[in-house]
């Protein structure tokens, strides 16, 4: 049998992740997949920042980067013009660094059935 959740004060939140600003330190975890990739490059960093800021002291991102040539590109995907961007593996690891997050670890991932290649993390923010 699965194992169900009862949420009753949660609260979801449709926003734009770049712009929305939530209390600090508000947050045990959070998980970006596939959604930081469509942001451009150049703003990557300022969105990690925030979302350091959002954690508590030990809180966890999980989260999918772009990997292989970094770059801001247009392309066709699943029949709309999407946006995609990433300024390469060692450019998002410092970004996490200098955004206070420890990454516990880091992975290259092939996506099923494509082309594309993820960078995979796990970080904690510092605790101090």
């Amino acid at each position: 049998a699965r194992a169900r959740h009862n949420v009753p004060a949660a609260m979801f939140l449709e926003a734009d992740m770049c712009e929305v600003e939530l209390d600090g330190g508000s947050f045990d975890a959070a998980g970006a997949f596939y959604s930081i990739t469509h942001v451009p490059a150049a703003e990557q960093g300022a969105l990690l920042a925030k979302i350091a800021r959002w954690l508590r002291p030990g809180g966890m991102l999980v989260a999918s980067f772009g990997a292989g040539p970094a770059g801001d590109w247009t392309g066709e995907w699943l029949g709309t013009t999407m946006f995609f961007g990433h300024g390469g593996e060692d450019a998002t690891l410092a970004s996490l660094g200098d955004a206070g997050l420890i990454v516990r670890r880091s992975q290259i991932e092939r996506q099923d059935n494509e082309d594309a290649v993820f960078l995979w993390v796990a970080a904690v923010k510092a605790t101090s």
